[in-house]
């Protein structure tokens, strides 16, 4: 009983680390796609990378070895990870809530990522 409850929390926990991965990433891949002449390639092949892993985390997840369970497993799986995407969504919404205008808020990405220029238009 104990070692069950143990297991779901940590499949709660895989999946709370599979929504961050996927929903930073897609955050990550946005800013990454404005100031890129590419941005087309960065979405494709962040898209690829981002759905590799998280399918094969909840293919990992449902083929564990008590099959009876899977249904279970999958959804408390799926729990996790749209905790992590509403988690993501309210620290994203925090940051950009303190930049006034569009344009700090590029200031504040190229200071993050000093080592880029920005490719945007003026």
């Amino acid at each position: 009983m104990m070692s069950d409850t143990v297991n779901l929390m940590l499949i709660w926990c895989l999946g709370l680390a599979l929504g961050g991965f996927f929903f930073v990433g897609l955050w990550w891949t946005v800013q990454k796609s404005i100031r890129s002449a590419h941005p087309a390639w960065w979405l494709l092949s962040s898209l690829l990378v981002r759905m590799t892993v998280t399918i094969a985390g909840f293919y990992l997840v449902v083929s564990h070895e008590m099959a009876n369970a899977s249904l279970l497993r999958l959804l408390i799986c799926l729990f996790g990870f749209i905790c992590a995407r509403l988690i993501t969504a309210r620290v994203v919404t925090k940051m950009t809530a303190k930049l006034d205008t569009p344009v700090q808020q590029v200031a504040v990405i190229e200071q993050l990522n000093p080592h880029e220029g920005s490719q945007h238009a003026p």
